[in-house]
């Protein structure tokens, strides 16, 4: 009968142990996110003013896809240029030096206006704290295995991020969205990017 009591109280301190480092794993869980949500957000800068009125002043945005590090006749990349009469797409080998393939597309300024609208809510101009002009053009090499992605406004502003890791790079707009919006603008997208490899996000 004794043993038997034992028995009980070691079970039942078991149990309550179990339950303890449960609760105790979950609740580190859940603080984790939080504060890593909070990082997250603390390290986007916000738009800057000036950066603002350069995005709505912009005579052409262009985007930029490089594909992965490989041999210089087997690397392949694209841009999107749009400006308030034309969309222009282009796609390169030999790490930009040849066109392979180009499509041209009448614009006007009223789709030109609501483009550029819809990239201010995207935050394109927005930037990663920490970084600054210079690390806005230090994309060569990162993340060699995957993509680049590089959107230039006018002359002024440069953001680029990677398929790596979304914090790689200075862009802490919503580069996916950006992304989106920019191919949307080329109606031959799908088959100017047909075998290419470059359509990972």
């Amino acid at each position: 009968m004794e043993f038997a009591s034992k028995l009980r109280w070691v079970i039942v301190v078991f149990i309550l142990l179990f339950v303890l480092i449960f609760a105790g794993w979950g609740l580190s869980t859940i603080a984790r996110n939080i504060f890593n949500s909070s990082s997250d957000s603390a390290q986007v800068n916000e738009d800057d003013s000036q950066e603002i009125s350069t995005l709505q002043s912009a005579k052409v945005v262009r985007y930029i896809v490089d594909g992965p590090t490989v041999a210089n006749t087997e690397h392949r990349s694209y841009s999107i240029e749009v400006t308030s009469s034309v969309v222009s797409m282009k796609v390169y080998s030999e790490y930009g030096q040849k066109v392979i393939a180009e499509k041209t597309y009448k614009n006007n300024s009223l789709a030109y206006d609501t483009f550029i609208e819809s990239l201010k809510k995207a935050n394109a101009t927005a930037r990663y704290k920490g970084t600054d002009a210079d690390d806005d053009t230090k994309e060569q090499g990162v993340c060699p295995v995957g993509m680049r992605y590089i959107l230039e406004i006018g002359e002024d502003i440069r953001r680029w991020t990677t398929s790596c890791d979304r914090k790689d790079g200075t862009a802490a707009g919503m580069m996916t969205t950006i992304r989106g919006l920019f191919t949307k603008q080329v109606p031959d997208f799908e088959d100017l990017t047909r075998g290419l490899k470059l359509n990972a996000n």
